[in-house]
């Protein structure tokens, strides 16, 4: 996707293979384009062009690799604020290499305008979005009437669900929806999850999280309505943001003996605004700062770094299929509702 003069995409990967694509008008002067017949775990350079065929912009992205195999991803939440941190952990995410990012909403505050988009999230990661790709999911400051959130990346899914979708990436199957999608218990999250086929690691996204001792409001019912699909899903890591801090659980099984459910909250991407942490058993590690998180993923372990904007290591933890990990079964902090 992207906004000006060009009218189609030249691709062409660094095995000698090529692709074009015609560009579609949307709203607000975006213009998307949908490339087929791109080879798995292949680096395209490609050219945006103008109807003359003039150049006007370049970017650069690998596609996904065979399924089951390794890779490396990010993970940035609340980045909304920009400025001088937000633009550091852009630099520290496009550094990184990964094969992509995942944002966990709020990407500008306050209402989502074209103005807040553009100042905020763009100008910040500009550079890092013609290298790497974007998986977003929305925050509470999104879903305003007044947000462009809905104008950018619905035409990047095809006009379905912008607020819910799947996707496979080598050894990992992700979903992605918004809280009030899980309030309502996510109808198909399991199948959502199955889709990418079997033995893959299963990671939802969203921007509230179903588990924190943080004191921000979520949407009323939403750890009652999606924790028992997900552990019956048999999930393994859920990422979320909205508190402005970092925080890592032990897994969870509230509802399901034997699920081992990960949740971990990744809300200070531009490290303005930061909330308070308090110590909880079930949870452990929190801390107040600055954060993205690198997470790679093989067929048989999860790595989750989180990381400050400086590059120091917050956080690690690495988690093997098939362990015995303990879970928490009670004593989580009471959810903080936000009256409809």
């Amino acid at each position: 996707m992207w906004t000006g003069p060009g009218s189609r995409v030249a691709c062409r990967g660094a095995d000698g293979t090529s692709a074009e694509a015609t560009g579609v008008p949307h709203d607000r002067g975006l213009v998307a384009a949908r490339v087929e017949t791109l080879r798995p775990d292949t680096m395209y350079a490609c050219r945006i062009l103008d109807p003359g065929d003039r150049s006007v912009a370049r970017v650069r992205f690998r596609t996904a690799p065979e399924p089951g195999a390794a890779f490396l991803f990010a993970v940035v939440g609340d980045s909304g604020h920009g400025g001088i941190v937000g633009r550091a952990i852009a630099r520290r995410i496009r550094a990184a290499h990964p094969a992509f990012f995942v944002h966990l909403g709020d990407f500008a505050y306050t209402y989502g305008t074209v103005e807040e988009y553009g100042k905020s999230f763009f100008d910040v990661y500009r550079q890092t979005l013609r290298r790497v790709p974007i998986f977003p999911t929305p925050g509470n400051h999104d879903l305003y009437h007044r947000s462009i959130y809905r104008d950018l990346f619905a035409p990047a899914y095809d006009g379905s669900s912008l607020l819910r979708y799947h996707f496979a990436w080598g050894a990992a199957s992700f979903v992605s929806l918004s809280a009030r999608d899980g309030a309502a218990g996510a109808p198909g999250l399991a199948a959502d999850l199955a889709a990418g086929g079997p033995g893959l690691w299963r990671i939802v996204f969203l921007h509230e999280p179903l588990y924190t001792a943080g004191r921000k409001l979520v949407e009323p019912g939403l750890r009652e309505g999606l924790e028992p699909v997900v552990e019956a899903a048999g999930v393994d890591l859920v990422l979320a943001g909205h508190q402005h801090f970092y925080e890592r659980s032990l897994p969870s099984c509230e509802f399901v003996p034997g699920a081992r459910v990960m949740h971990v909250t990744s809300g200070g991407g531009s490290g303005v605004g930061l909330d308070p942490v308090r110590e909880h058993p079930n949870f452990a590690r929190a801390s107040s700062e600055p954060n993205f998180l690198r997470i790679r993923v093989t067929a048989d372990w999860l790595d989750i770094r989180a990381v400050g904007p400086d590059g120091h290591s917050i956080d690690h933890v690495r988690r093997a299929r098939g362990a015995e990990l303990p879970c928490a079964t009670e004593a989580w902090p009471r959810q903080h509702r936000r009256p409809h």
